[in-house]
């Protein structure tokens, strides 16, 4: 999978125009606040329908102008196509594959593939939670309609629980009330837990490989998928989360929102036994957020037939040499679109690459 082109008109600074991307590594360098992340994320918003950088369409938009627009053309082994999103200040979004309106998100999904990885990517290591769930829902939405659709569903009986939980007096009259609606939350909570447990299982060993190579050979990583919901079936997952919401109702009613379920899941990072996140290096860190990065274009590679484009923003600045080389030669058959305020001598001599420059939102 490679982007051809990108047309972008009034989003952020960057200037109404056409840019054509080539196979393999594309660089794009420029002085810091030209241009170059905004121009990573109007590529992310043609993959999965959003920014990494902010939920409001506004933010997007120039300042001067009530409208964006972005339309990525790519190609596939399933040909090529083309996928546009206009964003408007105080409406809805407009997305289209192929000219074609989508009406919703997850329809949009799977066409157009992306891995990015920019120096906050860190997080997914050292930072809460959230960014590792965030890590896995994004993937597997990508690569799983099912998936994206069992997550919408499960996040919105998640709110309607917890804005039942803190509306209501009534302890009793509550158990009630929420046995429908437990029902359904923990059936998709299993679907859920089910498929994190097969990505994140995929994931392990290719990361464990990726890490041992970037580390030379020195340490080993090890991924683990933490959930309370157990269960060889989803039958038997979804009755061991119902039964967790059940015994748990009491806590949930003080606290007034739900404790339990894949919403608190996680996954540990270990190298050579110790935990990373509390007790690796930096360097252990970063090592560790870079082998992910790299697993997750061969999961990517293993569920879909294709390699998806992988978007490096501003990363090489935290890698040192060696790993730099271990991050842009992974793969020669696959497309990187890379951005920097410019490239090591020692790493650009052994580079073939097509090299930009950006300047005041121009591309050149």
């Amino acid at each position: 999978m490679r982007v051809v082109s990108l047309n972008v008109k009034n989003f952020r600074n960057l200037i109404e125009q056409n840019i054509s991307f080539e196979k393999g590594l594309n660089v794009i360098t420029g002085q810091n606040a030209q241009g170059k992340t905004n121009l990573m994320e109007s590529i992310y918003l043609c993959s999965l329908g959003k920014s990494p950088r902010t939920e409001k369409h506004k933010d997007m938009i120039n300042y001067k102008k009530d409208f964006a627009r972005v339309s990525t053309g790519f190609n596939s082994r399933f040909g090529d196509a083309e996928i546009s999103v206009v964003l408007f200040g105080n409406k809805k979004k407009s997305v289209s594959v192929n000219s074609v309106p989508i009406l919703k998100l997850g329809e949009m999904l799977g066409y157009f593939n992306t891995v990015y990885f920019s120096p906050d990517e860190i997080r997914l290591i050292k930072s809460s939670p959230d960014y590792r769930r965030r890590f896995m829902d994004i993937d597997l939405s990508q690569t799983d309609k099912n998936y994206f659709y069992s997550l919408v569903a499960y996040n919105k009986i998640l709110s309607q629980r917890n804005s039942l939980l803190k509306s209501s007096n009534n302890i009793d009259s509550l158990k009630d009330m929420l046995f429908v609606w437990d029902t359904q939350l923990a059936l998709e909570c299993a679907r859920i837990v089910t498929k994190r447990q097969a990505f994140c299982n995929s994931l392990k060993d290719y990361a464990a490989d990726a890490h041992l190579r970037v580390s030379g050979g020195k340490e080993n990583l090890e991924l683990t998928y933490i959930t309370s919901i157990t269960g060889d079936s989803i039958a038997e997952k979804q009755q061991t989360a119902l039964n967790l919401l059940k015994a748990n109702i009491k806590r949930d009613f003080e606290l007034r929102y739900t404790t339990t379920g894949c919403q608190r899941d996680d996954i540990k990072f270990s190298v050579n036994g110790v935990d990373v996140r509390e007790f690796g290096s930096q360097g252990q860190q970063r090592t560790s957020s870079l082998a992910l990065k790299l697993a997750e274009l061969s999961v990517f590679k293993q569920t879909t037939g294709d390699y998806p484009v992988l978007m490096l923003d501003d990363v090489l600045s935290e890698l040192d040499l060696n790993r730099q080389k271990q991050l842009l030669s992974f793969n020669n058959d696959m497309q990187i679109i890379l951005t920097a305020t410019h490239l090591e001598p020692e790493l650009e001599k052994n580079l073939q690459y097509k090299k930009y420059t950006i300047t005041e939102g121009k591309v050149n």
